[in-house]
């Protein structure tokens, strides 16, 4: 009679197949919790250990797996991150494949495996990973396979937006705009400083009614990537140029982010103090000084720029300028100051 109570027992697994391992799953998301309370405090270094070891202990949970690859990417370990979530691709299906596709695609553009990008990108089957698949074309000038890639995005979104703005001027007939595409592609997968080179030769020849929204784009995107010559270069043309009444501020704010840059502290403050009288845009004013912060190579007057303002942006402008005490005390509560306590 014990052997014919126990058979059911012992059949289950071979009756039920896997329905039977699922009742004595563990739940992936009280797996990785102690990992995720510790991302939500700022403690990266202890979310590191605990995913680690979640994911040793849970290997075929593609959850566990994709979520330590957060944290390895955070650490800059790349190829852990990419081998987490190759795990995490084996074990999942359907729609979620496609999603860890698109992921193992920002590491790969992370660790600069350009050709990784594309591959993924493309293997997700998602319109966000065909547009980066076809950034990296473009930055490669292979503009026919860009092509391809960009008119097959489907969705009406932010995404689709790119895609339709790429498309309209690499097939506008016009030189400098299809140029002026794989700049905008270069800035995008990481390649900033040559973007602003290419840029800063092509954005005066264009000849468009943004013209001057143009200049300044670029001007403050060839600032923040210390191409400080050429953003000066553009915002000289940006004064001949025509520029919405209410974005002229925005000219001055990035040359007093210029002259800091250059170490001309009296001109770069005195034109804050003088934008900030004239009535601009207090946000605006807040965000332009604070990347004047971090580009700020005297801790005194990086802490003067943002005397008084309190935000994330701050926060990481003067920990970038090495004013760490003042960098915390600027932070408002939350993991960034959690963080920035901890170290």
């Amino acid at each position: 009679m014990k052997t014919w109570k126990l058979a059911p027992l012992v059949l289950a697994p071979f009756l039920l197949g896997n329905a039977c391992t699922d009742l004595f799953k563990k739940n992936p998301d009280e797996v990785i919790a102690p990992g995720i309370s510790a991302l939500k405090d700022g403690d990266l270094l202890t979310a590191y250990d605990a995913l680690d070891k979640a994911r040793a202990d849970n290997a075929s949970l593609a959850k566990v797996q994709s979520t330590a690859a957060y944290t390895y990417l955070l650490a800059g370990e790349y190829d852990k991150a990419d081998n987490a979530l190759a795990a995490a691709e084996a074990a999942s299906s359907g729609d979620e494949v496609g999603k860890i596709k698109l992921r193992r695609a920002l590491v790969a553009l992370r660790a600069g495996n350009l050709d990784a990008v594309k591959e993924h990108g493309v293997a997700s089957g998602l319109d966000a990973g065909k547009v980066l698949a076809a950034e990296v074309h473009l930055a490669d000038a292979e503009s026919d396979e860009a092509i391809a890639l960009l008119k097959s995005v489907n969705s009406n979104d932010a995404v689709g937006q790119t895609a339709a703005e790429y498309l309209k001027r690499l097939e506008s007939g016009d030189q400098f705009q299809a140029s002026l595409a794989e700049a905008t592609a270069l800035w995008a997968i990481g390649q900033r400083g040559g973007a602003c080179e290419q840029a800063g030769d092509l954005v005066g020849s264009v000849e468009s009614e943004s013209k001057g929204m143009l200049l300044l784009l670029w001007a403050g995107r060839a600032v923040t990537s210390n191409r400080v010559d050429v953003a000066a270069s553009l915002l000289d043309e940006a004064e001949f140029a025509t520029i919405p009444q209410e974005q002229a501020w925005r000219r001055q704010a990035t040359l007093a982010i210029v002259h800091i840059a250059k170490g001309e502290y009296d001109e770069g403050v005195a034109l804050f103090d003088a934008l900030a009288s004239a009535g601009a845009p207090a946000d605006g004013i807040a965000d332009a000084r604070a990347t004047a912060a971090a580009l700020c190579k005297d801790k005194a007057v990086a802490r003067q720029l943002v005397e008084g303002l309190e935000s994330a942006a701050v926060g990481r402008s003067l920990l970038e300028a090495g004013a760490g005490k003042a960098a915390k005390d600027q932070t408002p509560s939350g993991a960034l100051r959690r963080y920035m306590e901890g170290r």
